[in-house]
């Protein structure tokens, strides 16, 4: 399990290109502070960026999106695909992170056990923190 200091740890490692990718789904929550530990970190990036971190790492295959595009992973830690990227993020500590409402969008969409676990985390935090649904 991966807490939010271990995320930061481990992104600030990898010197990726903030305008390139951006931190989704657990990892994003963890970061929050919506949950306390993740099991990797999901991130979304740029075609360009893609296709520089295949070419850059040694990056094993993990599994299809729903859009049929390959999504990878980087040393067991951090995997990576396509779908979700956007410029709609926040940045905390200089981390760029998927914005909250993206995060439950996706969540939404994904509707597994887990997700539904998460949607009710998220709600609960945009009530505490008094954020309205877009």
């Amino acid at each position: 399990m991966i807490n939010r200091e271990k995320i930061l740890e481990i992104l600030k490692q990898y010197h990726f290109d903030s305008d390139k990718y951006m931190v989704i789904s657990g990892a994003a929550m963890v970061l929050y502070g919506i949950k306390e530990f993740t099991n990797d970190i999901d991130i979304a990036v740029t075609r360009e960026y893609y296709d520089y971190l295949l070419e850059k790492y040694d990056c094993k295959f993990d599994c299809y999106d729903s859009n049929g595009n390959k999504c990878y992973y980087i040393d067991n830690f951090i995997n990576f695909g396509l779908k979700y990227y956007s410029n709609n993020k926040d940045y905390i500590e200089k981390i760029p992170v998927q914005n909250i409402f993206e995060i439950l969008k996706l969540k939404k969409e994904l509707n597994r056990e887990k997700d539904i676990i998460d949607i009710e985390k998220i709600n609960k935090y945009m009530l505490i923190n008094n954020l309205k649904i877009e």
